[in-house]
């Protein structure tokens, strides 16, 4: 008799635990648990159990770098005032546009780190993911802004330190090591290539190697941008650092014409910029301070050839309630740098022609920003572009004014 009771109990709890492994992870298993101790066919130690068979499978079934994995997007809605009329008659133009981002990034735990991103933009303009609201309420197209991947000797990416590497389509130069004005290579840059870096004791080396165009085939060669800077960091008090990188890029000829969407550059010349950082980082007041700078000059052109920038930023928009303002100076000759990669809301008139406002290089002008903290996950910004072109093709000064509201999920 006690043989037929134990078997009977014991058939009671593979049932039991077949009914929970084929529901595994359901809201209906644990109920059915809960009903079979309520009617005393199995014990709340024997539930227990099941449920930690269930647990223990379904963690077996997922590898454990899965509980790295970040989904991390943005939503940004803006007003565009990009140019006033002009002296020939051309109106004022403005424009409402959104910028939509999305994607994922993983720790594999063994050193390599994998990511991709989606956006809204065009596949003509690198400098841009920016959507304006046209088209008739028509869809809208995505493109694959970033897909990556990185190796870290320490395995360690939350520091800055060691030997990394990236190759693919990385993000952005800001977000893998470099120290590199948004002035010379646009925010919304993701290059496609490969890079390395390798940082100890505040002293950075960092080197890159992207490609334009990375096939090579009868009649048409391969078209790269190689670029290496040093970058050095170091404490001057307990309240004050400053940061210093020297840097180089050179793009071969055939690669300059590769997009429309820059203007400045004269046909045919060539591109070598050294370009010179500077930032001093200020933590001894209620809100922190910096001063910042940099120098370009391209070693491949006679004149028109050398661009500086200098701002001041007060605060940061981070938490809820936290603001930050900055305010900066830029005068870009015509041929300091590549004018397809530069900064795309900085524009003038006559940078190419007289009444004709385009973004690039051939620009002088204030960048004033403001931004303000709704929430942790929303924020307020307004800038002012006042600019002209640098060499006086057309000395008419423009305002562009651009108000952001900016989601982060």
């Amino acid at each position: 008799m006690g043989v037929m009771k134990s078997m009977q109990k014991n058939s009671h709890l593979i049932f039991a635990s077949l009914i929970g492994a084929s529901m595994a992870g359901a809201q209906s298993n644990e109920s059915l648990l809960r009903k079979l101790v309520e009617k005393g066919i199995i014990t709340e130690a024997e539930a227990a159990a099941v449920r930690q068979d269930d647990a223990a499978a379904a963690n077996e079934g997922l590898p454990s770098w899965v509980e790295t994995l970040s989904l991390k997007g943005d939503l940004r809605l803006r007003f565009d005032h990009v140019h006033n009329s002009l002296s020939d008659g051309t109106g004022a133009r403005d424009r409402w546009r959104y910028r939509f981002r999305y994607g994922a990034a993983a720790n594999m735990q063994n050193g390599f780190k994998a990511g991709f991103r989606i956006s809204t933009g065009s596949n003509s303009n690198a400098g841009s993911t920016n959507q304006t609201f046209d088209g008739g309420h028509g869809r809208d197209s995505l493109f694959l802004d970033q897909a990556y991947v990185g190796w870290k000797q320490d395995q360690d990416w939350d520091n800055d330190s060691g030997l990394w590497f990236y190759g693919g389509k990385v993000p952005n130069f800001e977000k893998t090591g470099w120290m590199v004005s948004k002035a010379l290579f646009d925010g919304d840059i993701t290059p496609e290539g490969f890079e390395a870096h390798y940082s100890t004791g505040g002293l950075g080396i960092h080197g890159g190697v992207y490609f334009l165009n990375g096939e090579r085939r009868d009649g048409e060669s391969m078209e790269n941008l190689i670029m290496a800077q040093v970058t050095y960091g170091f404490s001057l008090s307990d309240k004050t650092d400053l940061d210093l990188g020297l840097g180089v890029y050179s793009v071969e000829s055939d690669g300059l014409t590769r997009t429309t969407e820059g203007n400045g550059n004269t046909a045919g010349q060539g591109m070598t910029p050294v370009f010179a950082d500077a930032a001093i980082n200020y933590s001894g007041m209620s809100q922190p301070l910096k001063f910042y700078g940099t120098w370009v000059n391209n070693q491949v052109a006679t004149t028109k050839d050398t661009g500086y920038i200098g701002g001041i930023k007060y605060g940061k928009a981070k938490a809820a309630g936290s603001w930050e303002a900055k305010l900066e100076y830029r005068n870009i000759e015509k041929d300091a740098t590549w004018d397809e990669m530069s900064d795309s809301d900085f524009g003038a008139v006559g940078v190419a022609a007289a009444n004709t406002f385009s973004g690039g290089t051939n620009i002088k002008g204030t960048v004033l920003q403001g931004k303000y903290q709704l929430y942790s996950n929303v924020q307020a910004a307004v800038t002012w572009f006042h600019t002209k072109s640098e060499d006086g093709t057309d000395d008419e000064s423009n305002n562009r004014f651009q108000v952001d509201l900016i989601f982060k999920f």
